[in-house]
């Protein structure tokens, strides 16, 4: 456990930048006696003066106590416990690590966010490609991060798996079903009327195109009241819901998502695998 040593580290920072107690304490708004007790080990800094002195010597308040920055191994530890605090798999855990992400992605621009604090979720799509890889957050829940060697993953089977959902999507009212199946587990033909807005015919017309493709399944429910239902594919369905919500968060911008740093050089193979033969 490391020692806390906030007095010595308050009487360092001082001297440092060359002040007395009495200047320490007009500047954050205490008293010379209180500094001085600090320095002495008397008492330490409330919870309150703590981040005011952090902010005012320009360190972090881990530097404050133990004379030294927290080490990555910790910071790990922080933001696990900080998100486990919420209910699991919850809407506020998933909001505290977009807040945590919103961090990280200000990190990787430089700060490069139109004067922006960090911690704000942003109206506006942000987007960085760079040859590290890309990072994009939006202002609606949306934060993404894709490091540069992904892409050497991508090939030739990559396009042939993409094809077979790109051309599907691509038929008249697939892709909003799609969305309505995802929206509701199991969900009813009636249910999908209703969500969609489409005619019955116009409905099954979609729906017969998406099960051909392989994207849906059809099956009857053991509620007989909703009749037949239908489900994403397992192996689609992850795949779906980022593509959608990558596609409106693309749409809520009138120009596009902005690259602010360049696109890079992303190694996208396009043949396909050679097994090499075994000697």
């Amino acid at each position: 456990m490391k020692e806390i040593c906030i007095a010595k580290n308050i009487t360092e920072l001082r001297k440092k930048n060359s002040m007395t107690q009495e200047q320490l304490a007009a500047a954050i708004n205490v008293s010379p006696q209180a500094v001085s007790k600090w320095e002495t080990g008397a008492c330490q800094p409330d919870f309150q003066t703590i981040p005011v002195l952090a902010e005012y010597f320009q360190v972090s308040i881990d530097y404050l106590f133990y004379g030294k920055d927290v080490v990555y191994e910790d910071i790990y530890e922080k933001i696990f416990h900080l998100t486990a605090q919420k209910y699991q798999m919850s809407a506020e855990s998933y909001e505290t690590a977009l807040k945590i992400f919103a961090y990280a992605h200000h990190g990787i621009s430089c700060g490069n966010l139109r004067g922006r604090g960090p911690i704000e979720l942003y109206d506006e799509p942000v987007h960085i490609s760079s040859k590290g890889g890309i990072s994009l957050l939006g202002g609606n829940g949306f934060g993404a991060l894709v490091t540069r060697e992904y892409f050497t993953h991508m090939s030739r089977e990559t396009a042939d798996f993409s094809g077979k959902i790109c051309k599907v999507l691509a038929e008249k009212d697939t892709a909003v079903v799609c969305m309505a199946i995802i929206s509701m587990s199991d969900i009813s033909f009636s249910e999908l009327e209703e969500k969609t807005g489409l005619s019955g015919e116009e409905l099954r017309t979609a729906l017969d195109k998406l099960m051909e493709s392989g994207l849906v399944t059809e099956k009857v429910s053991k509620h007989k009241v909703l009749g037949t239902t239908y489900d994403i594919v397992d192996i689609y369905h992850s795949c779906l819901c980022l593509l959608f919500a990558l596609m409106q968060m693309q749409k809520d911008t009138l120009n596009g998502i902005s690259c602010c740093m360049g696109y890079g050089d992303y190694p996208i193979g396009l043949t396909a695998s050679v097994e090499t033969p075994e000697n």
